[in-house]
Parts: structure tokens; sequence; C-alpha cells
């Protein structure tokens, strides 16, 4: 069963790259508040209602965007 879109649609080779801005700032974004994007998203909005913190959300994103992690093998 599929949750959202591919993982490999938001690989980033290189973090620091400016083309990987935009794509740092959607995913902070989906997690922080989902429904910024999309307003029937059912994607809990993690830092919006205190789910997560700051590093947790930032230990997701270093999860889904960096290259070296398993996700991205």
């Amino acid at each position: 069963v599929t949750a959202g879109p591919a993982l490999s649609t938001t690989r980033v080779t290189d973090l620091a790259a400016p083309a990987a801005q935009a794509v740092i700032e959607y995913t902070w974004m989906k997690i922080y508040n989902g429904k910024t994007s999309n307003a029937c998203s059912n994607m809990p909005r993690f830092g919006h209602a205190g789910l997560l913190d700051q590093k947790q959300m930032s230990n997701l994103m270093s999860l889904l965007l960096d290259p070296k992690s398993p996700v991205n093998q």
C-alpha cells in the first residue's frame, strides 16, 4: 500500500546545491504542517500539533533526504 509519493522523487544528491533548497523547504513544511500545501492532506501536522519537536523533524528530514540514508539506497 502506498501512503504517498515515491521517496525517489524527493531524493537529493547534494544537500548544499541551490536546486536542493526548494526540496528541503517543501519537505520541512510538509512535515511541519502538511495542510499548507494541500488542505485535504491526511498527513498529520507533526510540528504544528507538537507531535514532533524540531530535533525530531530534523532527524526525519535527514532520513528522507540524506543520500547516504537507507531510504535512498
